[in-house]
Order: C-alpha cells, then structure tokens, then sequence
C-alpha cells in the first residue's frame, strides 16, 4: 500500500530521461540479437533486461509508458517483500516491518522507480534479493525441497548479472552472506557450501570475461582516485541520510556550498559511530556491521568504475540496489533499544522516533519529486498530442524543459531533478517511441524561462527569437508552445 500511495502517480508518467532511445534500440533488435552482444553505442551488456523491454512492447503495446511504470511499481513493491521476508529471517517481525517501509521509501530510489530506463537496477536488486531469501529458505528445507530451493537461488545468481552489471556480484554476495549467518566458523560455512558457492562464482566469472574482453565497448573517460572516493563520498551520505539530510535546513547554505563533502563525510562518520554504538548496546552490532557491508559491496562497481561527475551525480538511481542495506541498518535501530536493560523503552523510542522523522522527510521528497514528474511528462505529452494530431508535419518545440529542479536540494552532494527530454535527445525520437513514427522536429528557446516560483526549469532546444517562430509557422511548421505550469495549478496535472 505505501509503494502505492506514494508512487501510484508514477503511471502518468510518459517516457522521461533516456527512455525514448533505449526502447527505440531494443525495439528494432531481434530477441536473439539482444541475447547475444550489447546493443551498439552501449558499454554495458544487459541482455535480460532488453529482451524484457521488448517482451512488453510485443505484449502490451509499449508505446505506452503506463505498462512500464506499472511494472517498475510492482517490482519496488516486491523488493520491499522480500527485504521483509529477509529481515525477519534475522531480526524479527518489527524490524522487517520498518526496514521494508525505510526502503519504500527510500528518497534516492525515486529515479530508478519513476524513470523507465532505471528498470535494470529494480531488476538486479529482486534478483539478488530472491536469491537470498530463496538460499535461507533452503538452508532450512532438507532433502528435495532445500536442494531445489538452494538450485533457484543459483539461478537467480547466474542471472542478475543480465539484468545490470551490479550482479556480477551476486556469488561473492552470497558467499559473504553465507559467512555472516554461519555459526560454525568461515572455513565450515565455505565447506559445507562450495558445492552450491562454485557454480554461482564461475558463472559471474563467464560474465565478466565477456563484458571485458568478449566485447567492443566504447570509450570513456578513465576512473581516478578522486572519482572513487567521491563516489564512496556518495555512498556516505546516503547510508547516514537521516542525519545527511538534515545539513541543508541547519547549515547556512553558502558555507555549505563551499564545504559539502567536509560536512557530508564528517556527518557521517560522527553519525555513523553514534548508530553503531547504539545497535552494539542492543548486542546487534554484527547484525548491523553486516547491513553496511552487503550494502557497500552492492554499489561497489559504482564506485570503482564511474566516473562521478557524468554518472552517479546525476544517478541517485545508482543506489538502489544499496538501498535495502541502508534500510535495514535504521529499521533495526528501535530494535536495539529493546535489548538495552537500563533504558529499554528509551532507547526504542529514540529509534522510533529517527525512523518517524526520515519517513516524514523522505515521503515529502518523493512528493516533490513526483510533482516535477508530472510536471515533465505534461510537457512531454503536449509534443505527443500535437504530433498524433498533425502527423508527419514538421513541428517546432517552443519552451520545452529538458529538465526540472527546486531551487535547493534537501542534500548537499549529487543533482535531485527530474529529467524531462534531455538536450542531448531530440523530440523525434520521443515521437517516435510513443507514436511510432518520426517527423521534423525543432527546439526553442525565446527568451529568459519564466519565473517558475518553486522550481527552475533548463530549456531544451537551440536559442530563438520571436521572428524565427514566425518564419516556421509562414513555410507550414506546426508550433507547440510549451509553457510551464504555474504553482497554483501543479496539483492539477
């Protein structure tokens, strides 16, 4: 239900961001073309994932957005299950409870819930999380049931890397998940396992042996040391992000400004700390050391392999899959409280009382975060409408945003806006991927933007003037003059 409530908007959503080219790609690739290279211009190679866009757009007619933010909403629903079912396993009821509905809603997950091209980071996360559940699942069955149980679980391991490349990960997941619910030592948990742990290992093996040397990508620009630790910098803030939030209301945001990853890295190592000490009052202490851990090794490839500027700053999608770790190191903080003696209730009232408040700040984000998605999509679907009307006219774009943002973001490091047609794209291929066909199309831009009030727009298109929009609309082009909603009319979307 809150999965619901708080991203149920998403389904009038249009395509946004990079949609319009990858379904474009996937949609003129044959299923075993997808399954047997990357599509071409990508550095990645995520054949599940495609081969499931094209699956929906010959099933459900994908030209329609609305199939796949339903499916990208069930997926998030179904992570949340499964972090649950997880977090029972080891802490109970409670815990389960509150971790599943931190992850929900998680403010750095809205990109990869509400934005169709994010789909392969839900993708890989079910799927490493199904395999967790279903290896606790088998390690409790004996016989048939536990072996088939432990085999699916491979699967799921074997495939995650085909959904993202994050589940290169899942056999060195598994195998430090193993470890950690072992009692019997390291040496026995491997042991007792290796049977299971090999195939899973050389499969993410095969994996990566392809993507690095079976493929031609092509090039970026090379990862530094700094790249990396500002990508833990990253990472940092998210894990402590009841605390990180908090920065930019108490802090003077210009000194902020200047001093960002000083307050973020020092918030969260001194916040950080103080969360440890807590849980090792309620003798939880490697319950929580072993959230943190599954989390950093999930966004690891991140770390080491983007550079920040171009990827994780602009992709708080990118910490999705860390998402469940973070969750559940605060959905067991009211937890440890029960376990300290001489101030039970105290210490889970303090606990309740973080998770209240991050639930507070983190659905009025995703609040904002959907009224810039509707706000992007009414743009995106007024150039749809006026070309379904005008088919094959050639169509000037007056005033479209390529993106939206608030004037301030409630974090100090990384870019929190909303994507509509970035300038790198141009309109025909959005028309192409809703209406099924390509026209001429221009972009605009006369004049400064309007004064939006709560939010700032970037203008997509090439500068113009008033007498250059006359010149098209004389030769037969047909204008579609975007102009921004005004703030009293946002709800209205």
């Amino acid at each position: 239900m809150e999965t619901l409530v708080l991203y149920g908007p998403t389904l009038r959503f249009s395509f946004l961001l990079d949609d319009s080219y990858d379904l474009i790609v996937v949609r003129q690739t044959s299923y075993q073309e997808l399954l047997l290279r990357p599509l071409p211009g990508f550095s990645y190679y995520r054949p599940l994932t495609f081969i499931l866009y094209k699956f929906i757009h010959d099933l459900w007619d994908g030209t329609e957005p609305s199939h796949y933010h339903l499916f990208s909403i069930l997926l998030h629903a179904l992570n949340a299950l499964l972090l649950a079912l997880l977090v029972r396993r080891v802490a109970g009821i409670v815990a389960a409870a509150l971790s599943a509905s931190l992850f929900i809603a998680f403010p750095f997950a809205y990109q990869a819930v509400q934005i169709v091209c994010s789909l392969p980071h839900l993708l890989v996360t079910t799927a490493l999380l199904g395999m967790l559940v279903l290896w606790e699942l088998g390690t409790e069955e004996l016989g048939h049931t536990g072996r088939l149980l432990r085999c699916t679980a491979i699967t799921a391991a074997l495939a995650a890397p085909g959904f993202h490349e994050t589940g290169v990960l899942s056999g060195t997941l598994l195998v430090a998940w193993s470890i950690w619910r072992s009692h019997a030592g390291w040496r026995r948990a491997l042991q007792r396992n290796s049977g299971w742990l090999i195939p899973a290992l050389f499969g993410n093996g095969t994996y990566l042996a392809l993507w690095f040397w079976g493929f031609d990508k092509p090039g970026s620009r090379p990862v530094t040391l700094l790249d990396r630790l500002e990508n833990l910098g990253f990472w940092s803030q998210a894990v402590a992000y009841p605390l990180t939030r908090q920065l930019t209301t108490l802090l003077d945001t210009g000194w902020l400004a200047r001093h960002s990853w000083q307050a973020v890295i020092g918030t969260a190592l001194v916040g950080g700390t103080v969360a440890l000490i807590f849980h090792t009052l309620g003798t939880q202490l490697r319950l929580a050391l072993g959230t943190l851990g599954l989390s950093l090794l999930t966004f690891l490839p991140a770390i080491l392999f983007l550079p920040y500027h171009g990827y994780v700053e602009d992709g708080p999608r990118l910490l999705y899959p860390a998402a469940p770790g973070i969750a559940a190191f605060w959905g067991l903080l009211p937890r440890a409280g029960w376990h300290w003696r001489q101030g039970r209730w105290l210490g889970a009232m303090l606990g309740m009382l973080v998770i209240v408040i991050t639930l507070t700040q983190s659905i009025a984000f995703l609040e904002r975060r959907t009224e810039l998605g509707l706000l992007a999509s009414h743009a995106q679907e007024a150039v749809v409408a006026t070309a379904r009307a005008n088919p094959h006219w050639p169509l000037a774009v007056v005033h479209a945003p390529a993106w939206l943002a608030l004037h301030h973001y409630e974090y100090p490091l990384g870019h929190f806006g909303m994507n509509a047609q970035p300038e790198y794209l141009g309109f025909d291929a959005l028309l192409e991927a809703r209406l099924g066909w390509r026209q001429p199309v221009q972009s605009l831009v006369i004049g400064p933007p309007p004064d939006q009030g709560w939010y700032t727009i970037g203008p997509h298109g090439r500068p113009g003037n008033q007498a250059q929009l006359d010149a098209l609309r004389l030769s037969g082009w047909v204008i579609c003059d975007i102009q921004p909603r005004k703030l009293s009319e946002r709800r209205t979307l």
